[in-house]
């Protein structure tokens, strides 16, 4: 029976999704699927998947799960797609619409509220379309859709540069979390196909250009600049030592804190 993996089909995942498609051959004892950061976590919890680019808030409620490989989502500091848009500064927020598909921002915003801003807020679940319209003070949208959100509100907050000013050290959203065991053939083949991804982004950037309709609002050069710097200053890939301190401090302020509950 092949090992299930679930990846995530947004932009700063491409890395990801190109080196696997460029090295399938490596994994063939694999079954590749995608999702989005939420059903990534709730079907590792079900039994689903066995591995997936899970937010890496799902470790402080089921630590017998195991980050696997080499790699994960993170930045330096501005990461540009996970934002707290709001009509309000931060003093005067009293309601937050948390999105549906994440799992560590929504979780991040929280431990932000509580040990940064000290501020006490209602949250309120997010639904499908719900960044459209902002219909309380503030709310919290990751991945592609953020895109055309980005400027149109009186106040962004960017909520991996709030981190590296509340900590010193840059976030982690994601990691290839697991609930089984790999040999040592399947998770070398794991982290040579992501290391293929992070280190062609040019090639990423061409085939993204290519092959999808995102950013299409912009011109061409200027949305070849952006997926540009999106994926080479923006994001991080390597789970390097900052990263896991970092990892783990928010894993125990989390802990102490009522967050979204998965399976």
């Amino acid at each position: 029976m092949k090992i299930k993996i679930t990846g995530v089909n947004y932009l700063n995942t491409f890395p990801f999704k190109y080196g696997i498609e460029k090295n399938i051959h490596l994994l063939e004892w694999a079954e590749i699927d995608y999702a989005t950061p939420f059903e990534c976590a709730e079907r590792l919890m079900q039994g689903k998947t066995n591995i997936a680019l899970a937010p890496v808030a799902v470790l402080a409620l089921h630590p017998h799960l195991k980050i696997i490989t080499q790699y994960c989502l993170s930045t330096n500091d501005a990461v540009k797609s996970v934002k707290l848009y709001s009509k309000k500064k931060i003093d005067q927020i009293q309601s937050i619409i948390l999105d549906y598909q994440s799992l560590s921002s929504v979780s991040l915003v929280k431990v932000l509220m509580k040990y940064y801003w000290k501020k006490e807020v209602r949250y309120i679940q997010g639904y499908d379309g719900f960044q459209k319209k902002l219909e309380v003070d503030a709310m919290v949208v990751i991945g592609d859709r953020t895109f055309e959100l980005n400027g149109k509100f009186d106040y962004e907050y960017d909520l991996a540069t709030e981190w590296y000013h509340f900590f010193g050290k840059p976030f982690v959203f994601a990691a290839w979390i697991s609930n089984t065991d790999l040999d040592e053939k399947q998770f070398n083949a794991l982290n040579a196909v992501f290391e293929y991804g992070v280190k062609n982004i040019d090639k990423v950037v061409q085939h993204t250009l290519n092959n999808t309709n995102i950013l299409n609002f912009l011109g061409k050069p200027e949305r070849e600049k952006y997926i540009t710097e999106y994926l080479t200053n923006n994001m991080q890939y390597v789970f390097d030592d900052d990263r896991k301190k970092s990892l783990q401090y928010f894993l125990k302020l989390l802990k102490t804190i009522e967050t979204i509950k998965v399976y």
